[in-house]
């Protein structure tokens, strides 16, 4: 009996093909069995590659899930264990719990509805929420999960709910998108200045935000300024002068 090279099976003796895989198990000349697994070993990891780009993008995602789900369940249920064992409660372990438990959320949102993009951002921003209150109340209650993590966190949401949508009705992408994401990076950074100074101050207050929006500005006003040079056939060597 001999076994094949690639899954082991176990085969008859004048075998010339494994009956599992299919592989060629007996080559004619000993001076070219390396070469020849050599060659079968990059023709199936070829095979293997070219099969997951065959994937659609739901399956992908699908594997995405199942593994995400994997580790990161195998992980609370590790943590669960050696925190009950030592301490016979849950103590510093509703900490990881709860952050896996979210991003498991988040995943399962990607999952399922990648192109609902308003719903999955609006759960995305409701299980992050509850993130933020829970993460407050396990250090003591201080209340600034209410009155900053959620502003904040809305302010990033909306901004990116924002750009994703200016993104996608726009026609022909380049130097835009870089102006684009520019420009509302400003914009978050002047809501987060805001945030900020009620929470610490109790008035509306901008200080630095003030100076990053004006840099972004010109920044991405040149930026818009190429892009749209170019578009109306604008050579890049002869814009640049080189």
């Amino acid at each position: 009996m001999i076994r094949c090279p690639y899954c082991g099976v176990e085969l008859e003796e004048n075998a010339n093909y494994c009956s599992l895989c299919g592989e060629p198990v007996r080559p004619h000349a000993a001076g070219n069995h390396l070469s020849h697994l050599g060659s079968s070993k990059g023709k199936r990891e070829h095979k293997e590659l070219t099969e997951f780009h065959r994937l659609s993008g739901l399956q992908k995602r699908m594997i995405f899930w199942k593994i995400s789900g994997i580790i990161l369940l195998s992980g609370m249920l590790i943590v669960f264990v050696i925190d009950l064992a030592g301490n016979q409660s849950l103590t510093w372990s509703k900490y990881p719990l709860t952050v896996s438990g979210i991003l498991l959320v988040n995943a399962t949102l990607v999952a399922f509805w990648y192109k609902r993009s308003f719903l999955l951002l609006l759960f995305s921003f409701l299980s992050v929420a509850i993130l933020l209150v829970l993460l407050d109340i396990y250090a003591g209650n201080t209340g600034w999960g209410m009155q900053l993590g959620i502003p904040l966190l809305m302010a990033a949401y909306v901004v990116i709910h924002v750009f994703s949508v200016l993104i996608r009705r726009t026609e022909r992408k380049g130097l835009n998108v870089l102006a684009y994401s520019l420009t509302v990076s400003g914009v978050l950074c002047i809501c987060i200045d805001g945030i900020l100074s009620l929470y610490s101050r109790e008035a509306l207050h901008f200080g630095w935000s003030l100076i990053v929006m004006v840099a972004v500005a010109l920044i991405s006003a040149l930026l818009l300024y190429i892009h749209f040079r170019l578009k109306r056939g604008t050579d890049l060597k002869r814009f640049f002068h080189i």
